[in-house]
């Protein structure tokens, strides 16, 4: 199954993605889709890193599906961080 990893920015609080680059991105169709374990495992050694320099929180694996070539949240919880809006 394709995952992203994510996290909170730890100044701004916003949820974030991990790109391909290494960066936090805001946006989840910008963030790197991984579907191995392996290539998994190096995006969270990357995320770790990130911790470390308390830069992000809360970093986790976050399973999602690719829709026209896009990332898409499986999860309710994940649909509204992805929409940066309030779930009022």
């Amino acid at each position: 199954m394709p995952n992203v990893v994510t996290a909170n920015n730890l100044r701004s609080g916003f949820v974030v993605y991990l790109a391909g680059n290494g960066r936090w991105v805001g946006s989840l169709e910008r963030a790197a889709v991984v579907s191995t374990a392996g290539e998994l495992k190096d995006l969270e050694a990357v995320a770790r890193s990130a911790v470390a320099r308390t830069e992000v929180v809360s970093v986790y694996a976050m399973p999602v599906r690719v829709v026209d070539g896009l990332p898409v949240p499986l999860s309710a919880r994940e649909t509204i961080r992805a929409a940066h809006a309030p779930s009022i």
